[in-house]
């Protein structure tokens, strides 16, 4: 089965793959990318993001929620080897994250794709059918409760972004002001939570796990809440919590060197004053005699 989307739209062609049980692969190119959906009895087991499309790359995710770094992303990507273990099932034999945590970030891909799948107007569709094994990380996603989701952020999306400043922004939760959690939705709450540890608004969706659509909606009632103020990004500025921690480290090194330099500046001046004491000619004559005395 393949075609052209503007034949025949996504949300029909995963109806159908879904209404018939097929087990297969649905490869969806466009806008200079190609995402596969792996399928199982109908529903999806997993998804491989174009790897030119870097931000839906598991690892990346992960990355930008803060569960590993740019450098311990990089060794376990090479670790994987040709046809090797995925990296979440490294990351979790490594104990960076657990089995729950990594089902619920591949949820979150599977919905990213999808619903990125969802804005091509242009593109092409190819099924090829046999047979996939269940994700051994949770249960496969019935692709139609994932499609009205999907139309809702189609519909709601653009409406929300507009209430932020257009392109880069920041957010920060005002201080002194007197919350209760409980009076949140779910979304809203762990987004709340989120924000403490980046006011990058795509950093703290990573690290509540919400999708884009999920994130900018649960920003939008904190704003209405009057709990956060937004700002325009400046040009250049970044708020990385792991580049933050790395320059405290530097920053720490550097004046522990200085105070080490500074130590050894000052011993050095102790040793050339107790040289130039011994030197002197009185206490040179005291030793001569002393030497000779004995």
């Amino acid at each position: 089965m393949q075609g052209k989307i503007a034949d025949f739209s996504i949300p029909d062609i995963f109806q159908l793959v879904f209404s018939q049980g097929k087990s297969g692969s649905l490869a969806i190119s466009g806008n200079e990318r190609v995402t596969i959906f792996l399928f199982s009895g109908g529903k999806i087991a997993d998804v491989q993001p174009d790897r030119r499309e870097s931000k839906s790359l598991l690892g990346a995710m992960l990355r930008d929620a803060g569960y590993l770094t740019d450098s311990e992303l990089q060794r376990f990507l090479s670790s994987q080897g040709p046809g090797g273990k995925k990296i979440g099932e490294i990351l979790v034999e490594k104990g960076k994250l657990s089995k729950e945590v990594l089902a619920r970030y591949l949820v979150l891909q599977v919905k990213e794709c999808l619903f990125d799948a969802l804005t091509l107007r242009e593109g092409e569709y190819r099924f090829e059918g046999f047979a996939v094994r269940p994700s051994a990380w949770g249960e496969p996603i019935r692709p139609d409760v994932l499609l009205m989701e999907g139309m809702q952020f189609l519909d709601e999306y653009p409406r929300y972004r507009a209430i932020f400043p257009p392109g880069d922004f920041r957010v920060t939760r005002k201080k002194g002001e007197r919350v209760d959690p409980y009076a949140f939705s779910e979304e809203e709450r762990i987004l709340w939570k989120a924000l403490d540890f980046s006011e990058e608004p795509e950093r703290a969706y990573r690290k509540a796990c919400l999708t884009g659509f999920e994130g900018v909606k649960a920003l939008a009632a904190l704003l209405q809440r009057g709990l956060i103020e937004v700002f325009a990004a400046e040009p250049g500025d970044r708020v990385d919590p792991v580049r933050r921690l790395r320059d405290e480290i530097r920053s720490r090194r550097r004046f522990d060197a200085i105070r080490m330099a500074m130590w050894g500046a000052a011993v050095a001046a102790a040793a050339v004053w107790v040289y130039r004491g011994i030197l002197t000619q009185g206490a040179f004559r005291t030793f001569t005699t002393w030497v000779d005395f004995f």
